[in-house]
């Protein structure tokens, strides 16, 4: 088995870099082979912009999809993004590791995805969400917050997190994968967590003990469920008679 590992925080030694270290070790001691990609580490650039194709698709105006599919079609997508793309190919786990920052992903975690999801290799309108490129394939997302659980829940002044997180999550669904829930650490902005406590464990040993234990189970972790493409009508809405999973995707409007 292979898992592919990607990080989205600037600082190596942070909780979510130790994390991303636990999630190689653990898993290697299980057997599975592991690739990592550090993006702030590897300097990976977060803006698909002109200076990236060698050539153009039109040299007169920069269109992103035109520019993707083009260059898909001609095995000349650019070197960092396909190293990319070839490493989810492997893989059949993801693991994304990053902080929660203004209610979404950082920055360059959904540059990575702006690039990586190539139109015309990754998706496209005949390969996508049950025909998409990573069917197959799972992926599951390990994610800090800085404030409370309390505040973090559904009735929490920060929102519900899991909330937030489900736009993230859905884009990953886009592209076919199997979305596993994702593990949530809240309360990592708190002193408490560079200080030891009586037991004689810091914050962060804890809950890396968590996370460890989270893998050691990977295979019986449960997903994310999502509707299916036979329960929306051809106009693309959802079917009168179909399951409602989340207030995203809903026979009413929820606000």
């Amino acid at each position: 088995m292979r898992a592919h590992i990607v990080l989205a925080h600037p600082e190596g030694q942070s909780l979510n870099g130790r994390l991303a270290r636990v999630s190689e070790q653990a898993l290697a001691e299980r057997g599975w082979a592991t690739t990592l990609s550090d993006l702030y580490a590897m300097g990976f650039d977060p803006c698909d912009r002109p200076q990236h194709y060698t050539t153009r698709a039109n040299p007169d105006a920069f269109h992103v999809q035109s520019e993707q599919r083009f260059h898909a079609e001609q095995g000349t997508t650019p070197g960092d993004v396909a190293a990319e793309v070839e490493k989810l190919s492997q893989a059949e786990l993801l693991i994304v590791h990053f902080p929660l920052w203004w209610f979404g992903m950082p920055a360059i975690l959904k540059g990575w995805m702006d690039r990586v999801f190539v139109y015309g290799s990754v998706y496209r309108s005949t390969m996508r969400y049950d025909t998409g490129f990573f069917r197959g394939k799972q992926v599951m997302a390990c994610v800090t917050t800085g404030a409370s659980a309390d505040a973090c829940a559904h009735d929490g002044h920060e929102g519900d997190t899991r909330m937030h997180l489900w736009p993230v999550l859905f884009s990953f669904r886009y592209v076919g994968f199997d979305v596993l829930q994702p593990e949530v650490l809240h309360g990592i902005g708190s002193a408490t967590y560079l200080e030891d406590r009586d037991s004689g464990l810091s914050g962060f040993d804890v809950l890396t003990q968590r996370w460890r234990a989270t893998l050691q189970s990977i295979e019986t972790r449960v997903s994310i469920a999502y509707n299916g493409d036979g329960d929306f009508a051809p106009s693309g809405r959802l079917r009168p008679d179909a399951p409602e999973y989340s207030a995203f995707i809903s026979h009413t409007p929820k606000i």
